[in-house]
């Protein structure tokens, strides 16, 4: 049975499920058998009956601590072999940036989307935080970015809590 407490959401639904969320608790409250865990903590308990495929990454904002692109593309193309035609579950602690960075990657190698459409997507069906780390999402701008892509405005973490406290100051 899945855990309704876990804060997941589905990015993409075709050719197969594409869950992406927070860390979970245990395999049991994961609601897909491919599981892609991008920061190194593991859920409790055994995996049993799951692919679980781990690429421990920071959540750094220092150029050389993020992975390079075809470190990240290797590893993609080996989960897409069974994240291709089941549904898989991505998760970093949080669900926002590590898992980000990979979900967008991955939904424009391997499922046809823009690379700007992605992050959209991510963000709409996510969270607006997704990819609030400005690194990462230059860094997949770069790297598949159309000329009216590459440019973006960075992540306002400041404009985002004025917003959701009605602009009082008093979640400094």
């Amino acid at each position: 049975m899945f855990d309704s407490q876990l804060d997941y959401h589905l990015i993409s639904a075709e050719p197969a499920p594409l869950f992406m969320g927070e860390l979970p608790r245990a395999y049991q409250d994961i609601p897909a058998r491919v599981v892609v865990n991008l920061c190194g903590v593991y859920p409790v308990g055994e995996p049993f009956g799951r692919m679980v495929f781990s690429m421990p990454l920071l959540d750094a904002l220092e150029p050389e601590l993020c992975p390079k692109r075809e470190e990240l593309e290797r590893f993609l193309d080996a989960v897409h072999h069974f994240a291709g035609t089941e549904a898989s579950y991505w998760h970093c602690h949080a669900g926002i940036n590590r898992s980000g960075l990979a979900v967008a990657s991955y939904l424009h190698r391997h499922r046809g989307l823009r690379i700007g459409e992605a992050v959209a997507t991510m963000r709409a069906r996510r969270s607006p935080m997704v990819l609030c780390n400005s690194l990462f999402e230059g860094n997949l701008r770069g790297w598949y970015g159309t000329q009216e892509e590459r440019g973006f405005e960075p992540f306002d973490m400041e404009q985002y809590l004025r917003e959701r406290t009605a602009g009082k100051d008093d979640w400094r």
